[in-house]
C-alpha cells in the first residue's frame, strides 16, 4: 500500500468509479456540520425525531458530552517521581543497614510505611470500610460496645479528600500507562480510526491518526486544486479540498474516534489522545501563515484578530467529538469486524478495506 496520498487517492478515484469501492465515503453525508452561529435551529431531521420547538447551537452543545480530558504528562511524572522516591529509600536502607546508618533507618521506614498507608487508604477506602464493618457484625457478640460504636468517617468528609483518590490518583494512573499493554485495546482504537477516514472518504486512514499528518494533508488539498488529469487520461477527482469547514470536521472526526471508542469501553485513556484534535488546529494556524491560504483559513476556523476564539474552538471539538461517537455506535458490528481482524495480527489495509467494502 502506497503512503502517496495523492496516488492513493487516484486509485480510490478509479474504484469508486468502476463501482468497487461503494462504501468509501459514503458516512460523509451522514455527518451534522455545526451551525455557523449560536442561532435556533431544529435537529429533528438529524436525530429523525420531532421537536415542537427548535433548540440553540448552546442549548445543543450542552447536551453533548465532553471530550474526556488527558493529563498523561503529570501522570506519568508523578508515577516515576514516587517511584523514585521509593527506590530511593530502599537503596537507602540497604546501603544504611551495611553501613550501620541506624539514624537514617528510621526515617527511610516512615516515608516507605506513610506513602504505602496513603496509597491503600486512598484507593481501597470503601474496602477497608465494608471489611471492616463486616468483622464487627460478625464478631458483635465479643465486641465491647465502645467498639463497635466506631465507624469510620464518609470518605467525601475525610481532609484532602482522603480515601476518593484525590491525592495518589495522578500516581496510580501513571502507574496504569507504564505497565498496561493491551493489544485488544491498541486495535480497538486502530479500527475506529480506520473506520472514520475511510466512511468519511479521506484519502488517508492511518491507523494511528495524528495532529501533524492531519495538517498537511489538509493544506496540501488546497495548495494543489481539486483535478489533475492522470497517465490514462482520465479527468479524476483526485484530492479534494479538506481546508473547508466540512473537510475540517471530518479530521477532527477521525481523529476524535478512537477517543469515543476507547472511552466508550474503558474508565481511563491509554492508547488515543485527545489532545490530537486541538493540535490539528494549532498546527494550521503554524502552517497556513505566510502560504497565502490565511483566508481559506478564517473561513473555517473562529478568529478574532488573527488569534483563535477559545471558546468557539472548545464547541467545535465538542461537536466533533459527538459526531465521531455517533458513527462509531451506529456502526460498532463493523467496527468490532474490523477490531477482531486487526487482533490476529497479520491483517493488512487491503484486508480491512475488505471488510467495509464487503469483498469477502
Amino acid at each position: 500500500m502506497t503512503q502517496d496520498v495523492r496516488a492513493m487517492a487516484t486509485i480510490l478515484s478509479l474504484t469508486i468509479q468502476n463501482g468497487s469501492a461503494s462504501f468509501y465515503g459514503s458516512k460523509q453525508a451522514l455527518i451534522t456540520p455545526m451551525p455557523s452561529s449560536v442561532i435556533a435551529f431544529d435537529p429533528a431531521p438529524r436525530l429523525g425525531q420531532s421537536y415542537k420547538n427548535t433548540q440553540t447551537r448552546t442549548e445543543r452543545l450542552q447536551k453533548l458530552p465532553d471530550i474526556p480530558t488527558d493529563e498523561r504528562s503529570e501522570e506519568i511524572f508523578a508515577a516515576l517521581s514516587s517511584m523514585g522516591i521509593m527506590g530511593l529509600c530502599l537503596l537507602t536502607q540497604g546501603i544504611g543497614n551495611a553501613m550501620y546508618w541506624d539514624d537514617i533507618i528510621p526515617y527511610t521506614n516512615f516515608i516507605l510505611g506513610g506513602f504505602t498507608t496513603l496509597l491503600i487508604l486512598d484507593n481501597f477506602y470503601d474496602a477497608i470500610q465494608f471489611i471492616g464493618s463486616t468483622i464487627v457484625k460478625l464478631n458483635s457478640e465479643r465486641l465491647p460496645d465502645a467498639v463497635k460504636s466506631i465507624q469510620m468517617p464518609e470518605k467525601e468528609k475525610n481532609p484532602l479528600g482522603l480515601g476518593t483518590g484525590k491525592i495518589t490518583g495522578k500516581i496510580i494512573r501513571g502507574f496504569t500507562r507504564l505497565i498496561t499493554v493491551d493489544t485488544e485495546r491498541e486495535c480497538q482504537c486502530e479500527a475506529a480510526a480506520f473506520f472514520a477516514a475511510y466512511s468519511l472518504g479521506l484519502p488517508c486512514f492511518a491507523f494511528r491518526p495524528n495532529a501533524f499528518e492531519g495538517a498537511l494533508l489538509m493544506i496540501e488539498s488546497a495548495k494543489r486544486g481539486d483535478k489533475e488529469t492522470t497517465t490514462n487520461g482520465w479527468d479524476d477527482q483526485i484530492l479534494n479540498p479538506l481546508l473547508s469547514e466540512s473537510g475540517l470536521l471530518k479530521m477532527l472526526i477521525w481523529l476524535l474516534a478512537p477517543v469515543a471508542m476507547e472511552t466508550s469501553l474503558h474508565p481511563q485513556l491509554i492508547v488515543s489522545d485527545p489532545r490530537e484534535a486541538q493540535g490539528l488546529i494549532r498546527r494550521l494556524v503554524e502552517k497556513v501563515r505566510g502560504s497565502g491560504l490565511e483566508q481559506e483559513l478564517g473561513n473555517i476556523l473562529p478568529l478574532q484578530n488573527v488569534t483563535l476564539d477559545e471558546n468557539e474552538v472548545k464547541d467545535l471539538l465538542k461537536w466533533a467529538y459527538a459526531e465521531a461517537d455517533l458513527l462509531l455506535r451506529n456502526n460498532r458490528a463493523t467496527v468490532t469486524a474490523l477490531t477482531e481482524r486487526l487482533i490476529g495480527g497479520a491483517a493488512t489495509v487491503g484486508d480491512c478495506v475488505s471488510i467495509l467494502e464487503g469483498w469477502e
